[in-house]
């Protein structure tokens, strides 16, 4: 899971503040690794640093990247069992002279993938392009940059998302629509599955590398990932997230004192449950708005002592009373038990926890990125089990189909929650 910013502008007017504000607009993405490179003329100017973005990049670094044209990217920690064949920030190469740039959000899944191959195809011709794009496997969308053109393109599932937009004098490549607007630009669309955006100059070209016609994009994305402003293929993820705790309580109504979320990724969902159940909705917790997101922290003691110091329990809301915690997911449930706990310490009655997808069972090299499938909560776990270990007196998981009519589309990939893997040999 990353995030990815590539522009070009028509004029002498430097690409990296734009990036900047790209990479802050897509920091939830990753908060591991940053990375900005510049092109001036031919000429790379590269920035790579390790932690978030306000720490890496200042205004005296953003004055040593001259050039109208670059690329950026966030990306979260490596803690995988298995090998990822894509660079972990903006990658430099030349060819006969030619500087070029290139970063994924994703994983290339073919056994004899080298970026060098990549890169080379995509400085070539428009059907060298097309032919390379349409052999590779995974899910991932990528920007490649040179002087002379900037190209974006999404996998043939559309399990990645990539959107492009208009600048007053350029265009934007973007990982979400929230770093389009957060860069001042107008979003033109999300790139379709299997299609690929060509910038030269002030013109714009969108080919279709492949005939594939099987969409399968990340429901994680709806969930989890994406910030709630964005949209993904046109679906608000402000209103798939409400739709999803409105289904909560149309599938199983309980009733309590109060509805909260687990901040930040479970409010919205929450402030759906409490429209459709009519109970009110408080703010149960507070967020320390300096600490990341603990599910993209690759270790396992850290991401614990980040949960003490990320929340803060409200006593005067929720002393005596009976609590819906809504929450966007159980994953290895340490998250889950701690929030529980601190609610009940906080003088908390009761505390039903829902959860708006469905158990996490089967492991992930496509999106989510979930390599031991034994360190998930819900893999070999009964419902019971796992209301016991987390502590609630109740626990609801939101249907699979439940979900998918909340994010008000077709062409899913519910591996995660099903085991049914979607890359197909033929592709």
């Amino acid at each position: 899971m990353s995030g990815i910013v590539g522009i070009t502008r028509e004029n002498d007017y430097p690409a990296a503040n734009l990036l900047l504000y790209g990479l802050y607009a897509l920091q939830h993405r990753g908060q591991e690794n940053a990375g900005i490179a510049t092109l001036e003329g031919n000429e790379v100017n590269i920035k790579k640093g390790t932690g978030q973005v306000s720490g890496i990049f200042r205004d005296e670094i953003l004055s040593s990247l001259p050039g109208n044209k670059g690329i950026a990217h966030v990306k979260y920690g490596e803690y995988l069992d298995y090998d990822l064949r894509q660079p972990i920030l903006p990658e430099e190469f030349k060819f006969r002279g030619q500087n070029c740039l290139v970063a994924i959000d994703g994983n290339i899944l073919n056994e004899d993938f080298i970026l060098y191959d990549l890169v080379n195809n995509l400085k070539g011709s428009t059907e060298d392009s097309k032919k390379y794009l349409s052999s590779l496997k995974g899910a991932f969308a990528g920007i490649y940059l040179d002087r002379y053109k900037m190209i974006a393109f999404r996998d043939q599932l559309g399990l990645k998302p990539i959107c492009v937009g208009r600048l007053n004098d350029g265009y934007i490549f973007a990982s979400e629509t929230c770093a389009i607007d957060s860069c001042g630009a107008t979003l033109i669309k999300m790139l379709d599955i299997g299609e690929m955006a060509v910038v030269k100059g002030s013109n714009i070209e969108f080919i279709k590398y492949s005939n594939n016609e099987e969409k399968k994009s990340c429901l994680f994305e709806m969930i989890y990932v994406s910030r709630p402003d964005s949209y993904m293929d046109g679906v608000s993820v402000y209103q798939a997230r409400n739709n999803m705790g409105k289904i909560l309580y149309e599938e199983n109504p309980t009733q309590a004192d109060i509805v909260m979320g687990a901040p930040d990724s479970g409010l919205v969902a929450a402030i759906g449950y409490a429209e459709a159940s009519k109970i009110p909705y408080k703010d149960g917790i507070i967020k320390n708005r300096y600490i990341g997101r603990t599910f993209i922290n690759p270790n396992d003691d850290v991401r614990t002592k980040d949960i003490y110091i990320k929340l803060n329990p409200i006593g005067e809301v929720l002393k005596g009373k009976s609590v819906i915690l809504v929450d966007d997911s159980i994953v290895r449930g340490s998250t889950s038990r701690r929030t529980v706990k601190m609610l009940r310490d906080a003088g908390a009655k009761e505390v039903h926890v829902r959860i708006s997808a469905p158990p996490v069972k089967y492991t992930c090299n496509l999106s989510v990125d979930i390599s031991n499938q034994e360190k998930l909560a819900s893999h070999n776990t009964s419902l019971e089990e796992l209301r016991d270990m987390i502590g609630a007196d109740s626990l609801y998981f939101i249907s699979l189909d439940g979900l998918k009519r909340a994010c008000q589309g077709l062409g899913f990939c519910d591996n995660c929650f099903t085991g049914n893997y979607p890359i197909k040999e033929e592709l």
